[in-house]
């Protein structure tokens, strides 16, 4: 049989063969309602999350389809398989530890509180009493201030964190309790031009300011996927380019 017949036999066997080395297809929940970390952009999931979890399935050689989920269902569905992990700003804390696993942080941030400076100067207790707070159902932050604040303000809680800066613009809030980046995205906008940081950042632990990739209980082995291909990006210079898209400072 003559050389240029075997080259053919080979690439024709190549390409019969070719689907079995698909690329695995991740799919990864997101809420899509805390930018700039995700939101909806001309009908499409963005943000900084959605860029990194794209980044992520490419390291993993996979392609990534993205979830849009609910905040209050996000855990649920990833632990009823809905998608394989979750890239949404998510918090380690004890009570999701024993539902979930989760990374090493992929980034790390502050809580602080925000509201009109020339209504408010502080954020102590003292300061506040009385004062309707809001934040985000189900975050670290609600839990934060049902603990500190519970007993001297009005604390109300909504599903998404734009109803808190919303009832905040339409003064049926005294301040929201937020991710320090988030608010930093929120001051940047024309409504959000009358307030500012009140007070200090909260401690870095409590509530957690990191935020870390989730996957499900026991899965050890997609984990440490994500781990390797979150330092592959940051050794390959992504994950800068994705935090100077959002940020002129670094967030990790």
């Amino acid at each position: 049989m003559r050389p240029a017949s075997l080259v053919f036999i080979f690439i024709a066997v190549v390409l019969l063969f070719q689907p079995a080395f698909a690329q695995t297809t991740y799919r990864v929940g997101t809420e899509g309602g805390y930018p700039p970390f995700n939101y909806v952009k001309n009908g499409e999931p963005a943000g900084f999350d959605v860029e990194l979890a794209k980044e992520l399935c490419k390291a993993m050689q996979g392609e990534c389809k993205i979830i849009l989920v609910p905040w209050d269902d996000i855990i649920t569905g990833l632990i009823n398989k809905r998608y394989d992990f979750v890239v949404a700003s998510m918090a380690r804390t004890e009570e999701r530890d024993k539902l979930i696993d989760f990374t090493t942080p992929y980034y790390r941030s502050r809580t602080n509180f925000i509201g009109n400076p020339a209504h408010l100067s502080s954020s102590s207790p003292e300061q506040l009493e009385g004062k309707i707070l809001t934040t985000q159902n189900k975050t670290v932050q609600a839990d934060y201030l049902i603990k500190h604040y519970g007993s001297v303000a009005k604390i109300v809680l909504f599903d998404t964190l734009a109803e808190s800066f919303h009832a905040l613009i339409r003064g049926e809030a005294d301040a929201v309790l937020t991710d320090s980046l988030v608010g930093y995205e929120f001051l940047q906008t024309e409504p959000g031009q009358p307030f500012d940081y009140i007070g200090q950042p909260l401690n870095t632990n409590d509530p957690s300011s990191e935020a870390c990739i989730a996957v499900r209980e026991g899965d050890h082995e997609l984990k440490n996927k994500l781990e390797r291909a979150l330092q592959t990006l940051r050794l390959n210079g992504i994950y800068e380019r994705i935090n100077r898209r959002y940020f002129p400072f670094s967030v990790y």
